[in-house]
């Protein structure tokens, strides 16, 4: 065998080890990056599950709208000095509800935690939250900007455009469905009417 041809086996042999090696390291980052999206989708999810964000959730769903009618609380909202021991409550459960979804919107923008994943579990609530929460989001961009809550806008534009596109969910077309029996349907719209 002549040198040269001992030299191309010996570059080509490199060149191998070489792209074996690429293709292993892209394996090993593609693992890495859906551990770390599983990692930070359990962090959401616990997050989301604990009973100080049910609390928030909830004064945000039914009791923000009538304390925003109050002229104090809307001043102590976007003014954290004025804050006193009665409103400092609420107050910190939206800055809860908020910031979650601000983290949450930042972790989709910047590629952490998939798109689809998120809107998957949360479109719905993510769209509600932010409607309940544009009064305030109004009255914290008063001084702030329009960055505060940002990433939670972005989030929400996501959330709507996600909801426009799939109005009967995800279910997969052409999958068997199963028969779902509403045996109160009858009594809970008698209840309905009467309430």
């Amino acid at each position: 065998m002549s040198l040269e041809l001992w030299n191309t086996l010996a570059t080509t042999g490199t060149f191998v080890v070489i792209a074996a090696t690429a293709v292993a390291a892209l394996v090993q980052l593609r693992h890495a990056r859906s551990s770390n999206q599983i990692a930070a989708l359990n962090e959401l999810r616990n997050t989301h599950e604990t009973p100080a964000f049910t609390a928030a959730t909830q004064f945000i769903l039914v009791d923000l709208p009538k304390a925003i009618t109050d002229s104090a609380f809307r001043y102590q909202i976007g003014h954290r000095t004025a804050r006193t021991g009665e409103t400092q409550p609420n107050i910190s459960k939206i800055e809860l509800i908020g910031n979650f979804y601000e983290v949450m919107g930042t972790l989709v923008k910047t590629g952490l935690v998939e798109r689809r994943l998120v809107l998957e579990i949360w479109s719905e609530l993510i769209a509600i939250t932010w409607e309940k929460l544009v009064p305030v989001t109004a009255i914290l961009r008063r001084g702030g900007g329009d960055g505060v809550w940002e990433n939670f806008e972005f989030l929400v534009v996501l959330a709507q455009d996600w909801l426009a596109a799939t109005p009967h969910g995800t279910y997969p077309r052409g999958m068997r469905r199963l028969v779902v029996k509403d045996e109160w349907r009858e009594a809970d719209d008698q209840y309905r009417r009467r309430g």
